[in-house]
């Protein structure tokens, strides 16, 4: 695994497991993403990549996939989650959900999932189409890994599971573990093994600092539904916490139908 990976697996434990992370990184807001690659790593503690990355790759998300290549076949995608205790973590960008177990099979491969967040509106979009927010699920390997699943969000019916992060999320920056309710991330999922398996592919990056590349984007075709309640109680937490799309720079994205 090469240092940087090695740095970044780090950071992504840090914020899965504590908010000391989001206290001790450097500050940036999504008001200043034309500069978050302008952070010197003088101040980036120890152990963590800086954030040039985010002003400097070639190969950043998200992005528009409205033009793709059709696959006729790739690996397929087997998600294991499982129903767990229920940890949120408000990190002052977004509220996000630890976890401990849950995998994904991508071939020969086994991901592990080591937390999940979400950004109003949508981070990607499809020929310009933005929706109304989208849920990121991020899987690492023992030896450095990246691979992230998203999921778009629609308005539509009540998701129940959705519903117990609103309720339970803290409105200042902490960490809960909520005593007696369980989560289960497979129901923030497409229902139908199928639509989890019909997807966009493309190499690009974390979308927050320190905006490291080498990730393997997933973005399934076929959004889940929040009411518009749902949307718009998250929104009172968040709202326009994305990134605008970034070139593609000549990479392809390829569609699994």
């Amino acid at each position: 695994m090469n240092s940087l990976l090695k740095k970044t697996i780090f950071a992504l434990s840090c914020m899965a497991t504590s908010v000391t992370f989001a206290a001790d990184a450097p500050h940036w807001t999504y008001d200043e993403q034309n500069v978050w690659g302008e952070i010197p790593s003088s101040l980036t503690p120890p152990g963590l990549p800086p954030y040039t990355e985010c002003g400097l790759g070639q190969k950043q998300s998200p992005v528009d996939l409205g033009s793709t290549k059709l696959v006729a076949s790739t690996n397929a995608l087997k998600m294991q989650y499982l129903a767990e205790p229920l940890v949120i973590s408000n990190n002052g960008h977004t509220l996000k959900v630890n976890t401990t177990t849950g995998s994904l099979n991508i071939g020969n491969e086994q991901y592990s999932l080591l937390q999940y967040h979400i950004h109003a509106p949508s981070e990607h979009v499809l020929n310009g189409k933005t929706y109304p927010a989208e849920i990121h699920f991020v899987h690492s390997t023992p030896d450095g890994k990246l691979a992230v699943v998203g999921v778009f969000i629609e308005e539509g019916k009540v998701n129940p599971e959705f519903q117990k992060i609103l309720a339970h999320s803290p409105n200042q920056v902490q960490d809960v573990t909520v005593q007696g309710v369980t989560i289960n991330p497979i129901n923030l999922l497409p229902s139908s093994s199928i639509d989890r398996n019909k997807f966009f592919l493309y190499s690009g990056s974390l979308t927050t600092p320190p905006c490291t590349e080498g990730v393997n984007w997933y973005v399934l075709k076929k959004p889940i539904q929040l009411s518009k309640t749902q949307i718009s109680t998250f929104e009172t937490f968040y709202s326009d916490n994305a990134r605008p799309n970034q070139p593609l720079n000549g990479r392809q994205v390829l569609e699994k139908q």
